[in-house]
């Protein structure tokens, strides 16, 4: 029975590494922190609120393109970016490439998004990172370590989450060995 569970947890983890291949380009999410842990914001009081942009799940960048335009749903102004990386041109809201200047790991913070809200933006508002609308790729654009261009998912925020419409960022998978699963059931 043990060697039962050993393997279908093997199985598991081969069959969802595929599907969550966060490696290689990554993840571009919106979060209310920098380290990239919280992805549900909040509007409920009138101020400024802040959004960072953190490039999770990458094997390693160097330069990121991306958008992240304010979602109609979202009651609010957008006051400026305040950049991290000094090689950045554009704006999050119509298309920004940002240098990292070093082969960065992740997870990387490389944008703040400031907005002024009114606090009063509607439950489950989603807000997604988005293709910089000029890149003829249709994707967003992370150029790794090597130099070579590759592809980031979008992540998605939600303002003013309820129940019904948390965000979802999924586990990543650590890569393992067999020696290793065996080892925790010994």
């Amino acid at each position: 029975m043990m060697r039962f569970a050993v393997v279908l947890v093997l199985i598991v983890l081969l069959s969802t590494s595929a599907a969550f291949a966060q490696g290689i380009g990554g993840v571009v999410g919106l979060f209310a922190d920098p380290g990239g842990t919280m992805c549900n914001l909040w509007d409920t009081i009138p101020g400024l609120l802040s959004v960072y942009v953190v490039h999770i799940w990458h094997d390693g960048a160097t330069v990121l393109q991306f958008s992240a335009p304010q979602p109609d749903c979202f009651i609010g102004i957008w006051l400026s970016d305040t950049i991290v990386f000094p090689v950045t041109i554009g704006n999050s809201q119509t298309g920004v490439v940002i240098g990292y200047g070093y082969c960065a790991s992740a997870p990387t913070h490389v944008l703040i998004i400031n907005y002024f809200v009114q606090a009063l933006t509607g439950p489950c508002c989603p807000y997604r990172v988005l293709p910089d609308p000029s890149l003829p790729s249709g994707q967003i654009e992370v150029w790794d370590c090597a130099s070579n261009l590759v592809f980031a998912d979008g992540g998605r925020a939600i303002i003013n989450p309820d129940q019904s419409c948390m965000c979802d960022y999924p586990v990543p998978v650590v890569e393992t060995t067999w020696g290793q699963i065996k080892a925790q059931y010994q």
